[in-house]
């Protein structure tokens, strides 16, 4: 890389950690003087019990199931088998846990490019708010609040939405875990890549339609609000105001302290993720939580893309 581009992405990178900090320091402020009038820093908005159970949730997970084994059955076909094997020579000190979109980046044209951005950015937030956020956590708030009307210890120990925000998170952390291992050939991870944005998207698509059918389900089930999309596009990107920079400082510092052989992005997305799923929780809308996963997905491919070169 040139010496320009080098400085250039260093000034960024520094420029935009200092925004980061500035700007999370400013909306903890705005929470802080809410606190301190006894005004909740996002108003609550109830809504009714989701209508799906546990029988569509069960299909749910089974379409999304199939669908990713579809993608690893066709990548395998088209490839063939030898795109999956381990190479008969390689150094075990090139073995990375990087996410497939860093390594393709590393080496990709423009088209890969614009392809990395589009199932990172757009597809994958779309697709894992509604899975995550709105079928997932909205099911699990149905089921705690019967269950908190039976277990009166339940409702002194935890407050209300713990467990599904806790649970729907650890779930979404998982779904990111990686261990390194050794190269890979790059036509197998795009091929991965695209499939499983596809495949993820498909299962959205299908699972909205079931819901819908199945249950009756209308929009304001699934969190659709038309009427509040610009104030629910600048609440998502005041949350992101305020954990970017601890999402990051996580992120930089479990990279430090975890060993190579793990990726480190599990841990510092739960606490995204908690954040996702408490933002979710208050509004019960989509577009808020959208939001803030695409901002954070926009900033971290950007940031890759300059460390890349």
């Amino acid at each position: 890389m040139p010496l320009f581009a080098v400085l250039y992405s260093e000034i960024f990178i520094l420029a935009a950690a200092a925004l980061a900090v500035l700007a999370s320091a400013a909306v903890c402020g705005v929470v802080v003087s809410r606190w301190r009038q006894r005004r909740p820093a996002i108003p609550y908005q109830p809504r009714r019990p989701a209508p799906w159970g546990a029988l569509e949730m069960t299909c749910v997970a089974l379409l999304y199931l199939a669908a990713q084994a579809g993608v690893l059955i066709l990548a395998a076909t088209i490839l063939g088998p030898h795109a999956t094997r381990t190479p008969p020579i390689y150094n075990p000190d090139k073995e990375n846990s990087l996410h497939v979109t860093l390594q393709l980046m590393a080496e990709a044209n423009g088209w890969v490019l614009l392809l990395c951005g589009v199932s990172a950015i757009i597809v994958a937030p779309v697709a894992e708010e509604f899975l995550f956020r709105v079928v997932l956590q909205g099911w699990l708030e149905s089921l705690e609040h019967r269950w908190r009307r039976r277990m009166p210890t339940l409702r002194r120990l935890l407050p209300r939405a713990c467990l599904p925000i806790a649970l729907t998170s650890f779930l979404f952390a998982m779904m990111h875990f990686r261990l390194a291992g050794p190269p890979i050939d790059k036509s197998y991870l795009l091929l991965i890549m695209a499939g499983s944005s596809a495949a993820t998207l498909l299962t959205a698509v299908l699972a909205l339609v079931l819901l819908r059918r199945r249950t009756g389900a209308t929009a304001a089930d699934f969190g659709w609000s038309p009427g509040k999309i610009r104030g629910d596009a600048w609440l998502g990107l005041s949350a992101f105001a305020a954990v970017a920079a601890p999402i990051y400082a996580a992120q930089y510092d479990l990279h430090l302290l975890l060993p190579t052989y793990l990726a480190p992005d599990p841990f510092a997305l739960f606490l995204f993720a908690l954040a996702l799923g408490t933002l979710f929780y208050r509004t019960h809308r989509i577009v808020p939580a959208i939001v803030l996963h695409v901002s954070l997905n926009g900033t971290s491919f950007l940031l890759a893309w300059l460390g890349s070169g």
